[in-house]
């Protein structure tokens, strides 16, 4: 038994992993937040997320919207604690 775990332990170095690029691209999704707003109107936050793609497409969209804010394309703003973010692109 041991002879045989040890040989299994030989083998499960050799298998391989099988990596795929994830179907949500953060590049991607900043362009789909920056069509979706505009500098004239806000929009709430929450309208900028499908919850339909689960967890990976809301921390897609979180991450594209933190982008965007690092680059100064959007702006975003909550008028009280806890109340609602109101998004909107940055003018000029």
């Amino acid at each position: 038994l041991l002879a045989l775990r040890d040989v299994m332990h030989r083998a499960d170095m050799f298998t391989r992993h099988h990596v795929q690029m994830e179907p949500l691209s953060v590049r991607e999704r900043m362009s789909l937040v920056l069509s979706a707003i505009n500098s004239e109107t806000f929009t709430d936050f929450t309208d900028l997320f499908e919850v339909k793609e689960g967890r990976l497409g809301v921390v897609v969209t979180f991450l594209a919207i933190l982008e965007l804010i690092k680059g100064s394309l959007i702006v975003l703003v909550q008028a009280d604690a806890f109340g609602p973010i109101h998004v909107k692109a940055a003018s000029g």
